[in-house]
């Protein structure tokens, strides 16, 4: 049979543990990593000879000459669109990092191409991978909550990642798009119920000093459509010494029950003379292990989330279709509404009013 051949567009900081994903699968799956595409030619180097495989500086030749069956997508957020809707087009399953699209109009039609297509387009939404999150999903699943109240979710980055990190694009972002996206996802998939309708307020201060024009944060009130409120922080202002480079959680209260999850304290703490201050551990979205023969390799959900990706290709290469695959992983039309919920939160930071997320039309918002 022959392999799947599968290569990653965009190899930077994220990228290249796709680049890991796909090559570990090799050994366990029918699939090949083939090739990689990324636009810093310092990077080639190094990529050709960790993986063997040969590295494009143009994703469009890669695809062309490698006749591919997927790929990935990691590159920055507003370069989404155009990539994912030239893979769609010329017959490959994507898998791209959140978020879809900073803009409703290309979600929409990133989702739609792939549905037309039938072809997987699939939103790397990791958060869902969290063997605790999975818990408490079977718990709502069990009616455990009752019917959903409130809650309250944040996630925060430290100062280095906006201007460090981003600081060519981040004027083109924002702690929303960035950060918010994971937890309008999660709380949603959570939920099992969409974004309704936001109100958000904005802050500009300390990057704005810097020369960077982007929010410090953002604070959300989002209402869903089982009438839940819940509120989201979204900042990346923490100091560099910062126990972690992101601090995250939630708490979510139903009529039945409470559930609170803190994701950046999850039980190992360390401190040396050799580095500043405490540090948390969040081993379980990525470390290193030695396999059987003594390979290392990653594990964790944030390499699980990568892989499922796989997983979906090859079950539709062995003849199940996209509806025996519905609901089982975060899909063009999640990534959509999570697109159209962040186009709201920005629209309500710039008119100081109410958006209407669900309001009947695909391609906007409106104020009520």
């Amino acid at each position: 049979m022959k392999k799947l051949r599968i290569a990653t567009i965009g190899v930077g900081r994220f990228g290249i543990f796709h680049l890991h994903a796909f090559k570990q699968l090799e050994e366990i799956m029918n699939v090949k990593l083939v090739a990689a595409a990324e636009i810093d030619l310092t990077k080639h180097s190094t990529i050709k000879n960790d993986f063997n495989i040969p590295i494009y500086s143009n994703y469009l030749e890669m695809i062309e000459k490698e006749n591919l069956d997927a790929v990935s997508v990691a590159t920055v957020d507003y370069q989404h669109k155009d990539i994912v809707l030239n893979a769609l087009l010329r017959g490959l399953h994507v898998l791209v990092e959140k978020p879809l699209d900073t803009n409703s109009i290309g979600s929409y039609e990133m989702m739609n191409i792939a549905k037309e297509k039938e072809l997987i387009l699939q939103i790397d939404f990791h958060k869902r991978y969290d063997p605790y999150h999975i818990e408490i999903r079977d718990l709502v699943n069990k009616n455990k909550f009752g019917d959903f109240l409130y809650g309250y979710c944040y996630m925060e980055d430290q100062i280095v990642v906006p201007r460090d990190w981003f600081k060519t694009w981040v004027h083109k972002t924002s702690p929303a798009w960035f950060l918010g996206s994971n937890f309008i996802d999660l709380i949603s998939w959570l939920m099992n119920s969409r974004v309704k309708s936001v109100y958000a307020k904005g802050q500009k201060n300390k990057l704005h000093k810097l020369g960077l024009d982007t929010y410090d944060s953002i604070t959300s009130m989002l209402t869903f459509e089982n009438n839940a409120v819940i509120t989201l922080d979204s900042s990346w202002v923490l100091p560099e010494n910062f126990s972690s480079i992101v601090n995250q959680g939630f708490r979510l209260i139903g009529t039945e029950g409470i559930v609170e999850a803190d994701s950046h304290n999850r039980g190992t703490t360390s401190c040396f003379t050799s580095e500043k201050g405490i540090r948390n551990h969040n081993s379980g979205f990525m470390h290193l292990e030695n396999d059987i023969s003594g390979k290392p390799k990653y594990v964790g959900y944030g390499i699980k989330s990568i892989q499922h990706f796989i997983e979906n290709v090859v079950h539709l290469s062995n003849g199940f279709s996209l509806k025996d695959l519905e609901g089982t992983y975060p899909s063009g039309l999640d990534g959509h509404e999570v697109t159209k919920a962040i186009e709201a939160i920005h629209l309500s930071i710039e008119t100081g009013v109410v958006i209407d997320v669900q309001n009947g039309k695909e391609l906007c918002s409106k104020v009520v």
